[in-house]
């Protein structure tokens, strides 16, 4: 259900982030990815780092759920519904 819901949707990014990592730590694909025992964060793909203090969402990995930002504290991350280009 998860991909067919995440052609319509897209995580947008204020400049609000703090790169607290709430967001890295709660994201499903970087828990899931996590539990394993080879998990190496530097060549894992990841739906979302914090890189430099700010929070970088992989628009391939990401799975568009919303935990990222129904707990950001800043409220810097959004998920926004996308219309589809009809012809």
């Amino acid at each position: 259900m998860a991909k067919a819901d995440k052609k319509n949707k897209k995580i947008v990014q204020s400049e609000k982030c703090i790169g607290c990592g709430i967001c890295y730590s709660v994201c499903p694909v970087n828990a899931k990815l996590m539990k394993s025992d080879d998990f190496d964060p530097e060549t894992a793909e990841l739906a979302l780092r914090i890189i430099d203090g700010v929070a970088v969402i992989s628009d391939e990995v990401c799975i568009r759920c919303g935990a990222c930002s129904k707990n950001c504290p800043v409220e810097s991350l959004t998920v926004i519904e996308i219309e589809s280009a009809t012809a």
